[in-house]
């Protein structure tokens, strides 16, 4: 299925007569993170006599999986209650002070038959058969109170946050991240979320909330960063490192950060833990046809894709692959590959890499991590360091943080030099370390 963005969910309300706007979450004050203390429950912005929130918000609680589901029986609502409760949530529906049980409006739009016309079955049991099935499956029955009086609808796309009920200043909240992690039809959800508002003559206005883009990492913030890990660290600009910085090209391979001699004297590419492997790494690509398709995508970008061995040890060589075959990342919380080393090398040679060997042993003595775009530092086995070539992972969408951290963590496991030099552009003032 095509994935939805933002600017679809837009149109789609759109063309149904909405207002429908994209907002950063910075730009809605109240957010919180959600937590599993924190039911999963309606998005109906009323007062409720339970104050345990913090959990995401979806049309009728737990009703809302069952409908995108068509699941229509009480044994299908007691199966939902316990998937949510097992996926870290604490399952919910709820009634009203004027309506018992049927005061939760989208479960009677659905019990009285007026999704009937979109394709959804009605449910085979009533509200209080619904709430007491939720209840003996360990859910929570919560009971609304006062008037609707909503005066916006939020569709929040922002992982693990949502918008808490305000009786004062009320809204319905549709935390429609929480889709995927239930696998519902999303168009077909957002659409019957839509349906449910303007059914029961709630507002057509719509803001849908989407994360802010993530503010740049500094220099400063990278040697602070390794600064908390022990490290010493500092920028030097690239003039001062200018007699070891070439420009990068096209027929040098992208290699492995290791220091020591190569068989391979095609140098001018850039540097990453492992060659592409650190591509799959951060990714959370794990499977052979992922080396194969990284591959080609660096072939395609302009780089020849490598990965390495040693003299010594054959394809196991390589220490980053050998910490992520053996699970040293696991507490960082990366899978490990599906594939040994030899079957790692055979993939890449065989999708048009280059296998390389390197030989004698690490005497590393510095970390460059070079954040200045199309250039790189090469080996000098007589004179070893690592090299990590930051500026290439925005070309490959990688999530840099997480990159840098598991570059340091590479180094500290396989017992490098805690000593490191940020490479900033010349154009770029060097902000002093505080």
């Amino acid at each position: 299925m095509t994935q939805l963005t933002p600017a679809d969910i837009v149109s789609a309300l759109q063309s149904r007569g909405w207002a429908a706007d994209i907002v950063t979450d910075e730009r809605v004050g109240d957010m919180v993170k959600t937590k599993s203390t924190g039911i999963l429950k309606c998005v109906d912005g009323r007062g409720s006599d339970n104050s345990k929130f913090g959990g995401p918000k979806l049309p009728g609680g737990i009703y809302a999986i069952a409908h995108n589901r068509h699941a229509t029986k009480l044994s299908d609502v007691t199966s939902i209650a316990k998937e949510v409760a097992s996926s870290g949530f604490v399952p919910s529906v709820h009634g009203d002070d004027s309506s018992d049980m049927l005061g939760c409006g989208f479960f009677k739009l659905w019990l009285t038959g007026r999704f009937d016309d979109m394709g959804y079955p009605r449910p085979e049991f009533d509200a209080d058969q619904g709430a007491k099935a939720v209840k003996d499956a360990g859910g929570v029955i919560e009971m609304h109170h006062g008037k609707h009086t909503e005066k916006v609808v939020y569709i929040n796309l922002c992982p693990n946050t949502t918008i808490e009920p305000d009786e004062n200043d009320q809204r319905f909240v549709v935390d429609a991240w929480i889709g995927g992690k239930f696998n519902l039809d999303i168009p077909k959800f957002l659409i019957g979320a839509a349906a449910t508002v303007e059914m029961l003559g709630g507002p057509k206005i719509a803001k849908i909330i989407v994360p802010s883009p993530p503010k740049p990492l500094t220099p400063l913030d990278i040697c602070n960063a390794l600064a908390a890990r022990g490290w010493s660290a500092s920028q030097v600009s690239q003039d001062e490192v200018s007699k070891h910085m070439v420009p990068t090209k096209s027929s040098g391979i992208l290699k492995c950060v290791d220091g020591r001699g190569s068989d391979n004297s095609k140098f001018g590419g850039p540097k990453l833990p492992g060659g592409i492997y650190a591509i799959a790494h951060n990714r959370h690509a794990t499977s052979l046809s992922d080396i194969t398709a990284i591959t080609q995508e660096v072939s395609k970008a302009g780089y020849v894709p490598s990965v390495h061995g040693d003299d010594s040890s054959d394809m196991l060589g390589c220490g980053f692959f050998k910490l992520w075959l053996t699970g040293r990342f696991d507490d960082m919380g990366y899978p490990r590959p599906e594939f040994d080393a030899n079957q790692g090398a055979n993939a890449v040679k065989k999708a048009g890499g280059v296998i390389e060997m390197h030989h004698g042993k690490h005497t590393e003595k510095v970390v460059y991590i070079n954040l200045c775009p199309n250039t790189t530092i090469e080996p000098d086995e007589n004179d070893q360091r690592f090299v990590v070539d930051a500026w290439i992972g925005g070309k490959f969408n990688l999530d840099i943080p997480k990159f840098l951290i598991g570059a340091a963590a590479t180094v500290e496991m396989l017992g490098g030099p805690k000593i490191a030099k940020v490479i900033v552009p010349q154009s770029q003032a060097i902000i002093e370390e505080a």
